[in-house]
């Protein structure tokens, strides 16, 4: 019986380019090279692609970073980025038969690379592109949860123009909507990359300027004070499961890049002390989030819970595969050891795929059917 052929996307032009590569090398040591084999795809930081001469090899005592020096580089120029994705990308469609993405924020996590997955006809794990580039911006996430009547907390937001052009007009308004402590992030990255926990309006102004160096877009939220950050892990396509809530516990102020990636900066517990009811409406909102942006595969859904409300906070499609990171971490609680998530994710991929992500998918429907 042949392996299929999995072809894992790593990388990528974000700032969250590190979490892809440690995420990769997870999916690496733990997939079952009985049934699949792994082809590494690595996007570099400049958007070139390395394609591998064959199946990624066991990493045993070494590291992706060793093995991603000896990949194949695809020669590329700035302004020729697309099209030398997609001459990347034409001999891969006949190399893989399944991509596994790891490529985390933009170019990868928010529909970009979906979409070009779906041009080049590679079924993919996870989102498809409309719930990737929903749940990736915060702005446009948080208007279609206020449009389901969920809960989230209040915000503002901005392009780099109008910080630039109207800084005291910006200032005022957030000063009058939100309050003096806030909470200041890119629109649409993750990792809490460029995010700064803002205790009063003097420290607004470097916090904006830091958000505006990773994203033209950004978003101020008020913030929530003695909110606990509980998290629930969503896993399928319909139907789909939700896990229990964990809860994060950061040693810093706030739960920032590094307490996220170093290990022994949080404590991630997968299972959350909680009551019963808190539990079960933590599940309730997660599942409605899901259906909301019309999710697949899996997406980690995140809250603020003060200890008078809950507050939906974000939700991350493509969650972190790190060995700190929540996701694995709960699914193996609900029964799905690391290598058994990846393998289960693979398969509702082909699942996606066979049921049809996007309208264009009914015609190989009809003909499948035919007798």
């Amino acid at each position: 019986m042949s392996r299929l052929r999995v072809g894992i996307f790593a990388g990528g032009r974000s700032a969250e380019h590190e979490v892809s590569i440690a995420s990769a090398e997870a999916v690496l040591r733990a997939i079952d090279r009985q049934r699949f084999e792994p082809y590494l795809i690595y996007i570099d930081r400049d958007g070139g692609w390395h394609l591998p001469a064959g199946a990624a090899p066991e990493l045993a005592g070494g590291s992706l970073s060793a093995l991603l020096g000896h990949q194949e580089q695809v020669p590329v120029l700035a302004e020729q980025r697309a099209l030398a994705a997609r001459a990347a990308l034409r001999p891969l469609t006949d190399a893989i038969d399944v991509a596994f993405l790891v490529v985390h924020g933009p170019f990868g996590e928010d529909g970009t690379l979906q979409g070009f997955l779906e041009l080049a006809g590679v079924p993919y794990i996870g989102a498809g592109v409309l719930a990737s580039a929903l749940a990736m911006d915060k702005v446009v996430f948080k208007d279609l949860l206020r449009g389901h009547g969920l809960p989230v907390v209040d915000d503002v937001w901005y392009r780099r123009g109008q910080w630039r052009e109207q800084p005291r007009r910006v200032l005022d308004e957030i000063g009058e909507r939100i309050g003096p402590r806030s909470v200041v992030k890119p629109a649409r990255l993750g990792s809490s990359v460029g995010m700064t926990l803002v205790h009063d309006p003097g420290e607004l102004p470097p916090a904006l300027d830091l958000a505006f160096e990773y994203d033209a877009k950004v978003i101020v939220e008020a913030y929530v004070a003695n909110a606990r950050e509980l998290e629930c892990g969503v896993l399928g396509n319909d139907p789909f499961v939700v896990f229990e809530p964990g809860e994060i516990l950061s040693h810093h102020e706030w739960y920032d890049y590094e307490a996220k990636y170093v290990e022994g900066l949080a404590d991630v517990l997968p299972r959350a002390e909680i009551e019963p009811a808190m539990a079960s409406r933590l599940k309730e909102l997660a599942a409605a989030c899901y259906r909301a942006v019309d999710c697949a595969g899996m997406a980690r859904v995140d809250f603020l819970v003060p200890p008078d409300a809950v507050y939906v906070s974000e939700m991350n499609t493509l969650p972190g595969f790190t060995t700190t990171s929540m996701f694995p971490k709960q699914a193996e609680l609900a029964g799905y050891p690391f290598g058994e998530l990846v393998a289960r994710l693979i398969d509702l991929a082909l699942e996606a795929e066979r049921d049809g992500r996007t309208p264009a998918r009914r015609e190989r429907l009809t003909e499948e059917a035919a007798p």
